[in-house]
């Protein structure tokens, strides 16, 4: 800009149209350690009780190519990253990655995005670069504050605010709340909120561009739902594979949301 305080970086990509067609499951396999098959680490929410396995620590996998470092720029900070539904998550992962090695303690970056796959695309970006920064040293784990501008029920303008955080430890449990395509996000937030009221941990499950809207837009109403009280809530997100249950406790890949709760 003008002033050069912010500047904007469109992600949209239309080399990368063939990846696009593909699910992340198949990204993920094509591009993972030689086609290796890998093991589901637990079930997603839904599953019949009683009848699941123990929880097996979460495999170290690297579904995607590590992003390229870039020369520091101090233009770089306070930067908006524009995403659209053709962003191909790696690339946006990767800006991420320069952005927030760049800021230091300076303005940390927002990922804008509008619309299910834009945002889906966003979120799969901000969760491969979660996993770079984590295997930094010292590591780096960023959190994300969704701001939606306009109405809740029918908009879909969200700016994904990013901010470093100290190593986050949570790993998905068939108590997890999930999102589906029909699922009510206010109803959700109401969930969301209780469990914070209560003190627990609290984390959803998911995958879909729609789910994960409805994901994103009740953590984002469960801050306004909880507001009175003085509490800040975020998530960290990242990749897992489970068994899904809807589907023969076949091994999907989802994206797992851990919401986090600072008292001011």
């Amino acid at each position: 800009g003008a002033h050069g305080t912010s500047r904007s970086l469109h992600l949209d990509t239309h080399s990368d149209m063939a990846a696009l067609d593909q699910s992340l499951d198949d990204i993920i396999k094509s591009k993972s350690d030689g086609g290796r098959e890998r093991k589901p680490i637990g079930r997603a929410p839904g599953a019949v009780r009683g009848r699941g396995r123990g929880r097996q620590p979460a495999a170290r996998t690297q579904p995607y190519a590590r992003p390229a470092r870039k020369p520091a720029s101090k233009e770089m900070e306070g930067t908006t990253l524009k995403v659209s539904e053709s962003t191909v998550p790696n690339k946006l992962a990767g800006a991420i990655c320069n952005v927030v090695r760049e800021a230091g303690s300076g303005l940390m970056p927002s990922v804008l995005a509008t619309g299910p796959g834009a945002i889906n695309q966003a979120i799969k970006g901000i969760a491969i670069a979660r996993k770079y920064l984590l295997e930094e040293s010292p590591p780096i784990d960023i959190v994300v504050q969704p701001v939606f501008e306009k109405d809740m029920r029918s908009g879909s303008n969200v700016s994904l605010v990013l901010s470093k955080s100290i190593p986050i430890d949570c790993e998905p449990t068939e108590d997890d709340l999930s999102a589906k395509d029909r699922t009510d996000c206010f109803k959700l937030a109401g969930a969301i909120a209780g469990r914070i009221r209560d003190g627990g941990d609290v984390a959803l499950t998911t995958k879909g561009p729609v789910p994960v809207l409805v994901a994103v837009k009740a953590i984002a109403l469960a801050q306004e739902y909880t507001s009175q009280e003085n509490m800040d809530v975020k998530f960290a997100v990242q990749f897992r594979d489970l068994e899904d249950p809807e589907l023969g406790n076949t091994p999907s890949t989802y994206l797992h949301f851990a919401v986090l709760v600072n008292h001011d």
